[in-house]
């Protein structure tokens, strides 16, 4: 249980930190807002329009990168407990 609580807080944390990392903010100089890594799931259209489409969200695509985070965060707790192991032998 402690392994599965383990890998959820570290898959939110990459989660975050790789859509944070990796948005494009670009509203301040008529952009558009792009969040995601590495499929896009959330646009926020922004800068001078005569039309103004509604914002573009897709769940498949944020679930896509909720697995990678998730695969990512197992490798990273992986290698931790690779490294710790041989620590502790001494090698």
């Amino acid at each position: 249980m402690k392994k599965y609580i383990a890998l959820c807080v570290l898959t939110i944390i990459v989660f975050g930190t790789l859509t944070l990392l990796t948005a494009k903010i670009e509203t301040a100089f008529d952009g558009n807002d792009n969040y995601g890594f590495p499929f896009k799931f959330y646009k926020i259209y922004g800068g001078k329009r005569t039309y103004y489409p509604p914002n573009e969200f897709s769940i498949i695509k944020l679930t896509i990168d909720i697995i990678i985070a998730a695969f990512i965060s197992s490798g990273i707790i992986t290698i931790i407990k690779k490294f710790s192991s041989t620590k502790k032998r001494g090698l």
